[in-house]
């Protein structure tokens, strides 16, 4: 029973044939300390025994079935209604956590009620070993929406532990107050994956709330455990284009939208002449089939883009005081001089420009 000390908070993973992930996830939720929470398994129609695994090992977690796969932004959404907490926990099952993350994240939660979003640190697993390499402690973004974590590849010293604005956080570790999403509406189910996590913070700050990063809250992520199974590299790089662009089109002002696109476009347009030059020509055509679907469903990012400037509480000089100046895209390609003639340089033609890290290979 929710009380005043302790509020209710939903945890919410979303997975498709996932069992083996989720046997080495789901201890660690079941063993956190946190006294009042439930577990919604959402199954986007897995066919691995990953529903019976839960209902078999853990009865009293609530299992969500979907048919077929609706995505991570669609399953996310489909537990919103399903969920009795004041808080929800979107996690992945491609992380393990530590047994107080709950409890951190709740009482930086309560101690501000313009807190809309709080997000965790993020240390790496590799090989199976805990290791103290940082993934991300909360991530920023340049003001083209592109994004940069926050103290990736850093060995952890507690350089960033201190709480403080972010301009997003990762979906796979997310807790979000649900009366604030009445207002800024879930995660857009086109996007099925990829930044959709971004868009949703996004609309947070411009619904006048805050999102933070508390990093007493800590979890261990293996890094690609998911995507990198159900997606190719030109796949990846359509789906986070095609949704970076909408998300541009429905959050900015029409004035920073007139300064913005030119540019995003020459950029754009640039990577996908690299790409061509390296010989990924895949890679590069993901560029333009991301126009072309931003093209077709114009219409609709329109009338969502109404809506969500229907709620804007604050500016976009808020919104670019808290961005990146210096474009992602050439920060990547600055690291690409200096590495690609490191075998680290395979991986990191596995996203393209705009990936996270050269040092993540």
């Amino acid at each position: 029973m929710e009380n005043n000390v302790t509020p209710l908070v939903s945890i919410v993973n979303v997975t498709w044939n996932g069992r083996s992930l989720l046997e080495k996830h789901l201890p660690s939720l079941a063993g956190l300390h946190y006294s009042n929470f439930e577990v919604i398994i959402v199954d986007n129609g897995s066919t691995d025994g990953s529903v019976e695994f839960v209902r078999e090992h853990y009865p009293r977690f609530k299992i969500v079935a979907n048919e077929i796969n609706l995505g991570t932004a669609e399953g996310s959404n489909v537990a919103i209604p399903v969920a009795r907490g004041k808080y929800i926990f979107w996690v992945s099952n491609d992380m393990e956590f530590d047994p107080d993350i709950v409890d951190h994240l709740v009482a930086r939660c309560e101690s501000d009620p313009r807190i809309g979003i709080c997000t965790v640190k993020m240390r790496r697993i590799k090989d199976e070993q805990l290791v103290d390499e940082i993934d991300s402690v909360g991530a920023d973004l340049d003001i083209f929406g592109f994004p940069a974590s926050r103290g990736i590849d850093e060995e952890d010293r507690g350089q960033l532990d201190y709480s403080t604005n972010v301009c997003f956080s990762f979906g796979g570790a997310m807790m979000i107050r649900k009366d604030v999403l009445e207002i800024t509406g879930g995660y857009d189910p086109s996007f099925l994956t990829l930044a959709d996590d971004i868009d949703l913070s996004w609309r947070v700050w411009l619904a006048g709330y805050r999102v933070v990063v508390e990093p007493k809250a800590f979890l261990y992520h293996r890094v690609s455990a998911t995507l990198g199974k159900t997606h190719n590299r030109a796949q990846k790089r359509f789906i986070s284009e095609r949704n970076t662009l909408r998300t541009l089109l429905k959050n900015y002002s029409t004035g920073v939208l007139f300064f913005i696109l030119p540019v995003y476009f020459l950029l754009l347009i640039m990577e996908m002449t690299f790409f061509l030059a390296v010989g990924r020509p895949q890679i590069a055509v993901s560029g333009i089939r991301a126009i072309r679907w931003n093209l077709d469903r114009l219409k609709e990012t329109l009338l969502l883009r109404k809506e969500v400037q229907s709620f804007r509480k604050i500016g976009d000089a808020k919104i670019l005081s808290m961005r990146k100046k210096f474009p992602e895209k050439f920060r990547i390609f600055l690291d690409y001089l200096k590495y690609r003639n490191t075998p680290r340089w395979k991986g990191y033609m596995g996203t393209g420009i705009g990936a996270q890290s050269l040092k993540n290979g």
